[in-house]
């Protein structure tokens, strides 16, 4: 009998041992340390080079730059900001935040963006010592509305360059002038074609003189400004800022003097205010840079090949032009590239 009840005695003691160490193991086992997204936005820390690896629709980004701010509403959450994507402007991007062990994973969340949007995954590693840190990402940035259908412009049909709103009211003159040199360019240039990509590229095509098709001219940047309504820059290299200048205005593009573009790194913007039609995209180079893009166009193309009496009337338009009160409000002489179709 007391060998039965030391045998069962013992039982309750090998049960109760194990437990305790079970109990002990479980309670010596060390939480997870999970990293702190804060660490993202320590102060003047930027992700660039190897530190970087950036792909946007399909492309890999090489000479782009990101850093984080905390969101004061939502600690789960932070703005991710791209520098260099698009010259003019940081590309502000909400993300939410997943702490994960030697991780932090964010994924962008909709806001109320105006003019694009971002779908966009990534990761942020760091080393134990938290010296050895990386940003990874990719996804798409889609500017928006924008017409994507290829629009027509025809230098041989008047009102192709047309007024929409204008200073003193001599109208007929003006818009007579407008309609001599769509002409003027029509011995050369027949019409061009516009297409925006939502990859932020967009296409301009020129049909010569003689040609039945349309050729490829170039195919530049593009970015929607989303503070201001109807505003967009066009992005040119610097070969492409020639290429347009000799084309449209004349003029060699002068680095010292007064010009419509405004460099920004490796790229010339070009401000411009545009509205989506029936019949397309209508656009007009955003004033002030108007006024300077006719300065140009006035030492240049304006007056190529004019007899002295063409010369003086072309004079006098650009006296009409500039007799306004204010060069920087866009209503100043609003002088609009009209789309005549929607071309196939």
């Amino acid at each position: 009998m007391k060998t039965n009840v030391l045998t069962q005695m013992w039982g309750i003691f090998l049960i109760m041992t194990v437990c305790l160490l079970a109990s002990c193991s479980e309670n010596d086992t060390p939480a997870l340390a999970l990293t702190d997204p804060a660490e993202m936005y320590e102060p003047d820390l930027t992700f660039r080079g190897d530190a970087l690896s950036l792909q946007i629709n399909g492309t890999t980004v090489t000479d782009c730059s990101v850093y984080f701010e905390p969101v004061k509403e939502d600690s789960t959450q932070m703005m991710m900001y791209i520098m260099n994507y698009v010259p003019t402007q940081p590309v502000g991007i909400l993300v939410k935040t997943t702490p994960g062990e030697g991780v932090v994973t964010f994924e962008s969340v909709k806001d109320s963006y105006i003019n694009y949007e971002a779908q966009l995954k990534g990761t942020y590693h760091a080393e134990t010592n938290g010296v050895s840190r990386q940003v990874q990402a990719e996804g798409a940035i889609t500017p928006y509305p924008i017409n994507t259908e290829t629009t027509e412009y025809l230098f041989d049909k008047k009102n192709t360059l047309a007024i929409q709103t204008g200073g003193n009211g001599l109208w007929d003159f003006v818009q007579s002038v407008l309609d001599k040199i769509c002409l003027r360019i029509a011995k050369e240039i027949t019409g061009i074609k516009l297409q925006f990509h939502e990859d932020t590229t967009f296409d301009i095509w020129m049909k010569r003189a003689g040609q039945t098709d349309y050729e490829l001219w170039m195919t530049a940047r593009y970015w929607i400004d989303p503070q201001y309504t109807n505003s967009m820059s066009w992005l040119f290299t610097p070969e492409q800022c020639e290429q347009f200048c000799a084309q449209w205005l004349g003029s060699p593009l002068d680095p010292y003097g007064k010009s419509p573009f405004q460099k920004w790194g490796d790229y010339y913007e070009l401000p411009i205010t545009y509205w989506n039609t029936s019949n397309g995209f209508a656009w007009t180079i955003a004033n002030p840079n108007r006024y300077t893009a006719l300065d140009m166009f006035m030492q240049g193309k304006g007056m190529e090949g004019l007899t002295e009496e063409e010369k003086q009337e072309m004079e006098m338009f650009s006296q009409v032009l500039y007799d306004v009160e204010d060069l920087s409000d866009w209503m100043s002489w609003c002088i609009v590239l009209v789309p005549n179709t929607i071309a196939n």
